[in-house]
């Protein structure tokens, strides 16, 4: 009797932990827009010397690329604390100008370079009521990335990188409106190559980023 009871009360208790656990896994999807630049792009200019005589002025423009992202989340809640890894796909970039008088028929061209990301960010934060804090790293792989209207430009950069977001955001329902910062903790390259010339610089790019997630269950 008492190993019966015993055996009774154990898988009464596992049930119970399952059904908690359970209750606080969430699946959803989210979209949102991501206002990315290189910091102090204003500062950074790059010429190079021709071996015929002329020069290659490199710029990095200031002012951010407004790009977007959508994927999927889940959501574990243990108390007040929640875990959220997301798989995303993210559109970023970064405007910059050349001028060469040799290139595209001379003079400045203005062009963008433009990526395309699968992001695993890895969250984990605090709920206070309708309000949740939380950071966590982000692994970026490189799916794409378009040159703009340019010739004889090759870019210099890394297919995977790593860095982290620290978020603040709202909860209504089955609504999550998040704010983040995202930065990179290794360099996304080491520049770019205009004709014969090499422009080496750290590109790691900074995000603010809008995201809004919706709790399908």
């Amino acid at each position: 009797m008492k190993k019966t009871t015993r055996l009774f009360i154990v898988i009464a208790f596992i049930l119970f932990s399952v059904q908690t656990y359970a209750s606080g896994i969430g699946f959803g999807i989210r979209g949102g827009l991501n206002f990315s630049s290189v910091p102090s792009a204003d500062e950074f200019s790059f010429i190079g010397n021709k071996t015929d005589g002329s020069m290659v002025n490199l710029e990095l423009l200031p002012g951010s690329y407004t790009g977007f992202h959508f994927g999927l989340f889940g959501r574990l809640m243990l108390g007040n604390i929640f875990i959220q890894p997301e798989l995303l796909y993210v559109e970023t970039g970064q405007k910059m100008a050349v001028n060469n008088s040799d290139l595209n028929g001379g003079g400045t061209t203005e062009f963008t370079q433009e990526f395309s990301h699968l992001k695993i960010p890895a969250l984990a934060g605090i709920q206070f009521g309708p309000i949740h804090v939380g950071v966590g790293p982000v692994a970026s792989i490189l799916l794409d990335s378009t040159k703009g209207h340019i010739e004889n430009l090759t870019l210099n950069y890394n297919t995977a990188t790593i860095g982290y977001q620290a978020i603040a955001g709202i909860k209504f329902g089955n609504l999550m409106l998040d704010f983040r910062f995202e930065d990179n903790l290794s360099e996304f390259g080491d520049g770019i190559v205009i004709g014969s010339e090499e422009f080496d610089f750290d590109s790691r790019q900074r995000s603010y980023i809008i995201s809004l997630g919706i709790l399908v269950f």
